[in-house]
């Protein structure tokens, strides 16, 4: 199955030379532990650590930049208001007229370098080996194969899903429909939304007959054979430990 995936993958890095498996086994609970951390220091430093993964990754800078600044408009909306609600200070900060709160303003920095190290962790693993070898890795992991099918698929059909709401963003276009805050506007956005549905409904089924006909039988198969080595033990063991001190750390300081 060819997964079309805007990942630019470094098979020459050095991140990508560790099996996916404990690659794998290690990247992804880092991510889940820097998004259980509270404190300022013990998110700072996760980043740090995310950008030496980074590194190692080799990931192309202005494509990290782009998708971290979109990560960061997101954000920005909701991190924005943290500073000017009240979360029970004992003094505010006042500013002129603006009262900011000085937890308020932690907690948006803690939630945006916690966001910061995710992205980056993950878009680290996701560029040092294709997709399909991670999906091997997470089949060998033990992740259930309903997951991965579905985790594949998902993946490569936002590419076609996206490509069907263009065409129809285009023909609307054509037709000189221009959007607005009014209700006829409404309904055309209805109108779209349930025949993007109805449209990627067929496709599936379609691609579901053609996965049988091919004889799919749930597993992914690459050319790429894994093999443990002792620096991917030592990787794994590094990570997992320094995931651990950070969160040990992160409970002591809260």
């Amino acid at each position: 199955m060819t997964l079309a995936v805007a990942f630019p993958v470094r098979l020459g890095a050095p991140l990508s030379r560790v099996d996916p498996r404990w690659k794998l086994a290690a990247l992804v609970p880092v991510a889940a532990v820097a998004g259980m951390l509270q404190t300022l220091g013990a998110a700072s430093a996760a980043l740090i650590g995310a950008f030496v993964l980074a590194a190692l990754a080799r990931l192309p800078l202005r494509w990290y930049l782009d998708r971290i600044a979109t990560l960061a408009a997101a954000l920005a909306l909701f991190l924005a208001l943290l500073p000017f609600l009240d979360h029970g200070d004992e003094g505010r900060w006042t500013v002129g007229f603006l009262s900011l709160s000085p937890k308020g303003l932690t907690l948006a920095a803690v939630l945006l370098l916690k966001a910061l190290t995710v992205t980056t962790v993950l878009l680290a693993a996701a560029t040092t080996a294709p997709m399909q070898v991670h999906l091997k890795a997470l089949h060998a992991l033990g992740v259930p194969g309903l997951v991965v099918q579905l985790s594949a698929l998902t993946l490569r059909y936002l590419a076609v899903v996206h490509a069907e709401f263009s065409r129809i963003r285009i023909a609307l276009r054509v037709r000189g429909y221009r959007q607005r805050f009014t209700p006829a506007s409404l309904r055309t956005v209805g109108h779209v939304t349930g025949m993007l549905l109805v449209r990627a409904s067929d496709q599936s089924e379609r691609v579901a007959q053609a996965l049988r006909c091919r004889g799919f039988d749930g597993r992914f198969h690459a050319l790429t054979q894994f093999q443990t080595s002792v620096w991917d033990v030592a990787f794994f063991l590094m990570v997992a430990g320094t995931a651990t001190g950070l969160l040990y750390w992160d409970l002591l300081q809260r």
